[in-house]
């Protein structure tokens, strides 16, 4: 999905201790160390700000950072034993755990992602191109969903990131209410002809949109096609809300896609409660 984004050439690597390739000769070098920050950065593979931008996100949220390095290696096994076909070893959270415990402890200026996107297994044939990072943020807790399954870590980005929306199509007629609940990790948002977040949450969970006319609402109650008002509001809010901007669009002129890069504002402090 990722193309070669992730694509290192490793033919003139030897194998090191622990069965997998070692990072590449300028990595080897002397790291330069932190500035008067004290902060370590992530080196750029080529076009992965959006990926450096959210891990440095990950590991600034102290609940996800320390539940992750809560999870010891009689669970996640060891990366030693990553090639004995009897041991299993959950690589993306082990390569994660590293690369967190890189950036907070050793003396260099930026960390290498390498040794984690390979454990991500993101290579192939297809061109470098920018990608969306809600788009990456869904495949990576998606991936790390799956390596922690039977692990005390299995509840993880549920228990942080997950909530759920409930949509309402009230029956004009006999007032019966069809619901349908619907869980997320990220609340997509609008971008065009929007001023801010605040507008696009009040668009989503405020404004009723109305079956009338030519477009009607087949009620299940009433078994025939009526006039109907649909709306939609948040139900439950996960600790830690993400909001994704759907910044992407298509010019059905230009037959590709462009991004929105007008002006769009959002609170230090927002109130969610009008949206439930």
């Amino acid at each position: 999905m990722f193309g070669d984004l992730f694509d290192e050439d490793f033919s003139f690597l030897s194998n090191n201790q622990c069965g997998k390739p070692k990072s590449k000769l300028k990595d080897a070098e002397l790291p330069v160390p932190r500035e008067n920050t004290n902060l370590s950065g992530i080196k750029n593979q080529g076009g992965t700000c959006y990926l450096n931008s959210l891990l440095q996100t990950l590991l600034f949220t102290p609940e996800f950072r320390e539940a992750l390095f809560s999870i010891g290696p009689d669970e996640l096994g060891s990366l030693e034993d990553n090639n004995k076909p009897e041991s299993k070893v959950r690589i993306i959270p082990l390569q994660l755990q590293r690369l967190f415990a890189q950036l907070l402890l050793l003396e260099q200026h930026a960390a290498s992602t390498t040794d984690l996107t390979d454990s991500f297994g993101w290579k192939s044939d297809e061109e470098m191109r920018q990608h969306d990072v809600q788009e990456l943020n869904r495949i990576l807790f998606s991936a790390l969903e799956t390596s922690l399954v039977g692990t005390s870590g299995h509840n993880l980005i549920k228990q942080l990131y997950h909530g759920t929306v409930v949509n309402h199509i009230v029956c004009k007629e006999c007032k019966n209410v069809s619901e349908r609940q619907e869980d997320f990790l990220d609340l997509t948002v609008a971008v065009k002809d929007v001023s801010g977040l605040e507008e696009a949450l009040w668009n989503m969970y405020v404004e009723e949109e109305h079956f009338e006319k030519d477009n009607l609402y087949r009620c299940g109650a009433c078994n025939k096609l009526v006039e109907a008002t649909k709306s939609a509001k948040l139900r439950k809010l996960p600790p830690f809300l993400t909001v994704s901007l759907l910044r992407f669009n298509f010019s059905f002129e230009k037959c590709e896609r462009y991004k929105e890069t007008g002006s769009y504002t959002f609170p230090i402090r927002i109130n969610l409660k009008p949206f439930y």
